[in-house]
């Protein structure tokens, strides 16, 4: 057994070095729980004594326009920090803009999450990687920008604490210039230390460069005490610059150490214990400064960022959309509970007073009515509309107008043109046309929940009884109360108008193929396709998917979903996964999700790494041909057939497609009558409906009855005549009869048989026998038990059971089919909108029959 313990000597300084590694490890998660535990602890008298109803008050109070001059200087501030990248990364390929803009972005969002560069070698990764050759290039730069950033603050931090009390102006340049040179030794001391590791040779220590960063560092500390000192003085206090300097630069070396994310709660706790003004006035004070110099500029670099990284990967473009879409659907909620709380009472005084009543009553509304139509934009975000992104920055902007005129609610206001401009900002991810009305009953239900909310939230609020009601319209019964109830009014009517539109509109028609996209789909599916499900494309009731030549599908747009129907035709097996990515391609183009209806297991595994989950629809009966006989034991009951069909005075006969017109007349006769005694109507999409040119395009199969006495037979029967490629597969589409029912049926099945096998086909398809076998085996899923219920007892709406027992007695292969979905949650959606498409449109899904029809009903 070999032995690979260290044969070195471990003395006693080696073993405390170990010893001292294992505690920093162990030790380095519960630093910055104990660093603020003690800041807390130690300040916990001052901190107790803050009231968040007097913090409120104290920002609303602000004065705007110091708060306007922070959010100035912060921008300054980030312009600055811009900077560091621009000398730090000139071994890069990247230009001295870009590597401008990537410093500032880069600083402005990890600000927010540690303190300067701390959170930022991994953006300026992934910024700078098309740039860089070798990664020690980007190692050196993040290493010259922390040494410059820790000067700064180190030589500000000694500056202030060695400048004594009390100086004003003579003490303030002092501790500037005492800053710069310490701020310039730091930085040229740390890259003479750190030019002497061979693995960060790459930086170079030269004074001018130091001089550089040294001045950027100073000046960023600086503007960064600024800001701070101007959101104090927005609070209405006057207070001492250069102890608020020095507590400032203190609070911040404390962040710093408790390695908290932007120095949150640690630096906050001791600024607010040595800030001389009240408790309360001096948290407001630093919620401000927080927002405008942390999060502000973080949101903005967030959305930049995820601006370049769908421009750079499309494939983040959805989750892009996503959350623009959550940004903008915030913004409805935040109209929706700001119109339906109180005003402040003082700003309410001043509106009465400044503004027109009836200008204040249709901004309330507005508001309201604004907050609702976000959330429902929000879905048209989501989808990449550009009509919605359009539609969104003018709603935002009317929003932020309608907070100012109903209570002067000015932080609301800002709220929303920042959501606006942040929306604005990510224009080229909105690049879809959407296609129509792109309203849903998905949308109607969000507006739903939407006026819900209103409702609830206004009631608490307000405190309303049932008796607010009857005083709707008295201007005199406590304006704000009466106004909510004639918003919450309005956004009922529009709800109710919404759903009214969604059940009147209009839907989007349907076009037929021309006779030479037909062709041109037959041609392609006569050269690589199987079956016969696809030659039902001449019904006119689909559409055609072409992948160039390599694939064909037949599909319909139903809702939210492109609806495919059968198995697609590929040249080869292995090209599936191509045809379904230029598949899914063009689904996404047309906003919609494609699900599979009625495809068989050679689909399912290319579908299933996809992520579909599968519903059994049933099963299709094959009848092979080359087992049909007129001999023998497995030939008797063929025999009995024409026997009888024989005594019927019952022939069959094929006529070919250039006949059909001659017979027109007498088939719709026959099919009339067929849909009458069915008490039924046509269907569509998945099975045929009688129309002129569909029967005109394939051969018929004829059942005509002699009369007794002699005579011209009459036509009882009829069935299209579907031929697959290659002579794989026979069937028939739609079959109509009238009269004898089963004993015609059975004479038309086996002469087409017959007829099939005697020109060399190898399977006959009698077609689907509906929830066939579903939902019968232990540990089947919930939905597929639940069909299986309907196929043993829902003989009073479909004769299930009767149509798998009639198809079993010519001894058929049961070859299951599937609907294939994405999500568990969708089934219900999917089975209903394929219901609809298959009925020809909502209200047809349960009513009777109506009268056939020439062309395909619309259903899209």
């Amino acid at each position: 057994m070999t032995d690979y313990a260290d044969p070195r000597p471990r003395g006693r300084g080696s073993r405390f070095k170990t010893l001292g590694v294992w505690l920093i490890g162990h030790a380095s998660p519960v630093i910055p729980i104990v660093v603020v535990g003690a800041v807390i602890a130690l300040t916990w008298e001052t901190l107790h004594q803050v009231h968040w109803r007097d913090v409120r008050i104290a920002l609303h109070g602000m004065d705007g326009a110091w708060l306007a001059f922070a959010a100035a200087v912060t921008a300054l501030n980030v312009a600055v920090m811009g900077l560091y990248d621009v000398g730090a990364f000139e071994s890069t390929r990247s230009s001295a803009v870009e590597r401008w803009k990537y410093g500032a972005v880069a600083f402005a969002w990890s600000n927010f999450l540690t303190l300067g560069p701390f959170a930022g070698p991994a953006i300026r990764f992934w910024l700078y990687r098309p740039a860089i050759d070798r990664l020690a290039d980007l190692e050196t730069g993040v290493l010259s920008i922390t040494i410059s950033f820790l000067s700064g603050l180190v030589g500000w931090t000694v500056a202030a604490l060695i400048v004594p009390t009390g100086l004003r102006l003579d003490g303030g340049l002092l501790a500037a210039a005492l800053a710069f040179g310490l701020a310039f030794a730091g930085i040229y001391a740390g890259r003479r230390i750190v030019e002497r590791i061979e693995r960060y040779g790459g930086i170079k220590t030269g004074w001018r460069g130091a001089l550089a960063l040294a001045g950027i560092g100073w000046c960023d500390w600086l503007l960064a005490g600024v800001a701070y000192l101007g959101c104090l003085r927005a609070t209405g206090h006057v207070v001492p610059v250069i102890d608020t300097i020095r507590s400032f630069f203190l609070g911040q070396a404390i962040g710093l150490a408790s390695l908290v994310p932007g120095g949150f709660g640690s630096a906050d706790a001791f600024w607010i214990a040595h800030l001389p003004m009240p408790v309360s006035v001096a948290t407001a004070g630093l919620v401000a400064y927080r927002a405008i110099y942390y999060v502000i500029p973080w949101a903005a670099a967030s959305l930049l960022l995820l601006s370049w990284a769908t421009r750079r990967a499309s494939r983040r473009l959805e989750v892009a959309r996503r959350i623009v879409a959550g940004l903008v659907g915030a913004g409805g909620v935040l109209m929706l509970l700001s119109t339906a709380s109180p005003a402040l009472h003082a700003r309410l005084l001043i509106v009465e007073q400044a503004i027109p009543l009836p200008l204040v009553e249709a901004s309330t509304i507005t508001a309201a009515l604004t907050g609702l139509l976000l959330l429902v934009l929000a879905r048209g975000l989501n989808r990449g509309y550009r009509t919605a992104l359009v539609a969104t920055i003018s709603i935002l902007g009317l929003a932020a107008v309608s907070a100012i005129l109903k209570a002067l609610d000015w932080e609301e206001a800002a709220i929303l043109t920042g959501v606006a401009l942040a929306v604005w900002s990510q224009s080229p991810l909105f690049d879809r046309e959407s296609r129509g009305s792109w309203l849903e009953p998905r949308d109607l239900a969000l507006a739903a929940v939407a006026l819900a909310l209103f409702l609830v939230f206004g009631a608490f609020s307000f405190r309303l009884g049932p008796g607010a009601l009857s005083r709707l319209t008295e201007f005199g019964y406590q304006f704000e109360r009466a106004r909510y109830l004639r918003s919450a009014g309005t956004m009922a009517l529009v709800v109710a108008i919404g759903g009214l539109y969604l059940l009147m509109r209009v839907p989007v028609r349907f076009t037929r193929l021309d006779e030479a996209e037909l062709d041109r789909a037959l041609a392609v599916h006569g050269r690589i396709g199987h079956d016969t499900s696809f030659l039902m494309v001449a019904n006119g009731d689909k559409a055609v998917f072409f992948d160039d030549d390599r694939g064909v599908c037949l599909y319909r747009t139903a809702g939210p979903y492109l609806a495919v129907f059968a198995d697609p035709a590929v040249r080869h097996p292995s090209e599936r996964g191509d045809f379904l990515n230029a598949l899914f391609s063009f689904a996404g183009g047309l906003d919609r999700t494609p699900v599979f209806y009625q495809i068989s297991l050679e689909w399912i595994p290319a579908l299933h790494d996809r992520g579909y989950i599968f519903f059994k629809l049933g099963e299709e009966a094959h009848v092979r041909l080359d087992r049909v006989t007129l001999e023998g034991h497995a030939g008797k009951m063929y025999r009995q057939i024409l026997r009888r069909a024989e005594r019927d005075r019952l022939r069959f006969r094929i006529v070919g497609p250039e006949a059909v017109p001659a017979l027109m007349s007498e088939l719709a006769a026959v099919s009339q009558a067929w849909l009458e005694a069915k008490k039924t109507g046509e269907r569509q999409f998945s099975i045929g409906f009688f129309d002129e040119l569909y029967l005109q395009r394939f051969p018929c199969a004829l059942v005509e009855q002699l009369p007794e006495g002699g005579g011209e037979p009459q036509l009882v029967a009829f069935a299209n005549l579907l031929p697959g490629p290659h002579r794989e597969e026979l069937s028939v589409d739609l079959m109509r009869y009238r009269g004898g029912g089963s004993n015609i049926m059975d004479f038309l099945f086996v002469s087409l048989f017959l007829h099939g096998k005697a020109e060399g086909y190898q399977r006959f398809n009698l077609g689907m026998a509906p929830l066939a076998s579903v939902g019968q085996m232990r540990g089947a899923h919930a939905r597929e038990r639940l069909a299986g219920l309907l196929f043993q007892h829902g003989e009073n709406w479909y004769n299930f059971q009767g149509l798998r027992f009639y198809k079993q007695k010519f001894d058929p292969e049961w070859v299951p089919r599937y609907l294939a979905y994405q999500n568990a949650w969708e089934w219900p959606g999917v089975m209903t909108n394929v219901s609809a498409l298959i009925a020809g449109g909502w209200a047809r899904i349960m009513l009777p029959a109506r009268k056939p029809r020439q062309a395909a009903p619309p259903a899209d």
